[in-house]
């Protein structure tokens, strides 16, 4: 097939610089080299709408083009209603660009639904899967996997099959070949992927701590997490040797903000942890509940590796954050509420200073690897969509 000259690609995700966010900061990456190393024509449907999460401030690439928040609060069903809506109109947005390809990330949730239906099987279109939807409704306990609303999404969404896909890792592209039933050209880009540099001053929950081993749950606490690991960890830090930096949103923030005794020792609430002070925590805290696996891929442990920190993981090993990540950690596999604290314990009384200069030197260069799997993904996205590459 002849180079097409001057081809033009459509993004489609809720979030997108200059406003902060890992997705939208993803989506940037992405639309920096498609436009610097392929000559590509950038176009950006997002919503003008903020993101409660951290990240760095980023200019924007591309043409933006901003459709109206319907509902930024936290109230579920008001919430899924206006991502249906929202949803609907960023995908009608975009197939009336009428770019060449066409990139659909997952938020708002209903983004590959309307995709399947609006630009279906005569529109060349990827699927770029952040969060995988309907399959999350049903991990967060929202609808049953047996009920008529599921089933029906379920059967829209996985039966039209995108032309390419963007997976987080490895296994959660096996995930959805098995779901599409078929095999689909595949890149594999990590999420929470960057170049760390280091703040130039030394954070306060550092400084006053160089002594201890500085342990961190830095971002989102939501129902795909475990709030028994990070109480475990709450209730057996030694603050002799140990502190604890905790900088928590989400739905379940509030319940292990509410456990800590204000006379406990060991720990330092802050808002935020900016990117540029991951590296001053030695250990990240990341868990991900088991039936949440392939669903999504937390990028805190990602960026945590980015940092060249090591990181503690409670979840199981069936996942592409202990795939992609494991040499650089250690893990807690998910068993039973009561065998949480027996294994923190265990970790804790093997816990030193020597095993954890090794972890984060195996951190170091497993930071090195995923630069290199991003290069390639970003590679194999421009032969899938443009076939730029010879």
């Amino acid at each position: 097939m002849a180079k097409s000259p001057d081809p033009h690609v459509v993004i489609i995700n809720r979030n997108y610089p200059p406003r902060t966010g890992v997705t939208g900061e993803s989506a940037c990456t992405l639309a920096t080299y498609l436009q610097d190393e392929h000559s590509v024509d950038i176009s950006v449907v997002t919503v003008r709408s903020a993101y409660s999460g951290g990240g760095t401030i980023l200019e924007p690439v591309g043409t933006v083009h901003e459709i109206g928040s319907l509902y930024d609060g936290k109230k579920k069903l008001i919430r899924l209603f206006a991502s249906f809506v929202e949803s609907f109109r960023l995908v009608w947005k975009a197939r009336r660009l009428a770019g060449s390809q066409t990139i659909v990330m997952t938020d708002p949730p209903f983004l590959a639904f309307w995709a399947a239906i609006l630009l279906g099987k005569k529109r060349h279109w990827t699927l770029w899967s952040m969060d995988l939807f309907p399959d999350a409704f049903v991990a967060g306990n929202l609808i049953s996997k047996k009920s008529i609303f599921y089933q029906v999404l379920n059967n829209l969404v996985y039966r039209t099959a995108p032309k390419s896909l963007i997976a987080l890792g490895p296994l959660q592209a096996e995930y959805l070949h098995s779901k599409y039933d078929r095999s689909i050209d595949t890149a594999i880009i990590p999420c929470g992927v960057y170049q760390h540099k280091s703040a130039d001053e030394i954070p306060e929950w550092k400084s006053n701590h160089t002594d201890k081993i500085v342990m961190g749950y830095c971002g989102n606490l939501g129902e795909a997490h475990s709030i028994d690991f990070l109480k475990a960890i709450i209730e057996q830090l030694d603050p002799k040797k140990h502190h604890l930096v905790l900088s928590l949103y989400g739905v379940r923030a509030a319940e292990v903000l509410k456990s800590i005794s204000p006379q406990q020792e060991g720990i330092s609430i802050v808002s935020s942890v900016a990117r540029e002070e991951l590296g001053f925590i030695d250990i990240h805290l990341v868990s991900l509940l088991k039936h949440w696996s392939h669903v999504c891929v937390p990028s805190k442990a990602v960026s945590a590796v980015c940092s060249g920190s090591a990181f503690l993981f409670y979840g199981t090993t069936d996942c592409d954050n202990w795939k992609l990540l494991s040499n650089a950690g250690w893990i807690i596999e998910e068993t039973d509420r009561s065998n949480v604290r027996r294994e923190v314990a265990s970790f804790f009384s093997t816990l030193n200073r020597d095993t954890l200069a090794a972890k984060q030197q195996l951190a170091k260069e497993t930071a090195v690897d995923l630069q290199d799997c991003v290069a390639k993904g970003n590679a194999d996205v421009a032969q899938f969509l443009t076939n730029l590459v010879a």
